[in-house]
């Protein structure tokens, strides 16, 4: 491996600046290789830690690894995609807020890859692109451009409000953000009901005011 033979070209300039007069030039040209074999065992050590999340390895498990906590792991190795991809993602890391905001905003930028992300297999199998983003579709046809979410609730699936700073403790439970759709002509009410490792089993749009909802 070309990463190997670094290491031993490094290991033979290290040797060479111990003599008793090193130049300048050779301690300089190990300091640099130095830096670039780092660089090259931190993207090393991504990879095998982002396949081995691929393959179901868990955050408790490469923390114990790596000498440090699940949470240290999942904050230092974690991609954009990783926490709702794998289902053990680290409650406190997640913000149903902004995770709300950002489904929304991703629709009304025909991003459905980046909603199907955030769900369970489950809810990817049943919201497919064509019904979610035809639901999408008509909703602008009759509201107009979307604009932005206001108005965010959390509740319990039983109808419950939870206090945001507590929001957490509640996630095992399954959560459900509420939020106001403000679009140009009329605002409709969005629901997004999500499970204990904060992802996504549940979407809703309905207007403003309707009760009787599925959750």
């Amino acid at each position: 491996m070309e990463s190997t033979r670094a290491a031993g070209d490094l290991a033979a300039r290290l040797q060479t600046a111990r003599a008793a007069e090193p130049e300048t030039g050779v301690l300089l040209e190990a300091v640099s290789l130095a830096e670039e074999l780092g660089r090259e065992a931190q993207v090393q050590l991504q990879d095998a830690v982002t396949a081995a999340r691929a393959h179901g390895v868990s955050w408790q498990s490469i923390g114990r690894t790596l000498g440090v906590t699940r949470q240290a792991a999942f904050k230092r190795f974690s991609l954009a995609d990783d926490s709702p991809t794998n289902g053990d993602a680290d409650p406190a890391a997640i913000d149903l807020y902004a995770r709300t905001a950002t489904v929304f905003s991703s629709l009304a930028a025909g991003d459905f890859d980046a909603v199907k992300a955030l769900m369970t297999f489950t809810c990817s199998r049943q919201l497919t692109r064509r019904k979610v983003m035809g639901v999408w579709a008509e909703l602008e046809k009759s509201a107009g451009p979307f604009e932005l979410c206001t108005d965010l609730v959390a509740t319990t699936l039983d109808g419950r409000t939870i206090a945001e700073k507590i929001l957490n403790r509640h996630l095992v439970g399954g959560v459900v953000i509420q939020t106001r759709l403000v679009h140009e002509k009329q605002d409709w009410t969005g629901r997004v009901a999500y499970n204990g490792s904060g992802r996504i089993t549940g979407l809703l749009i309905v207007p403003l005011g309707a009760t009787d909802l599925a959750f």
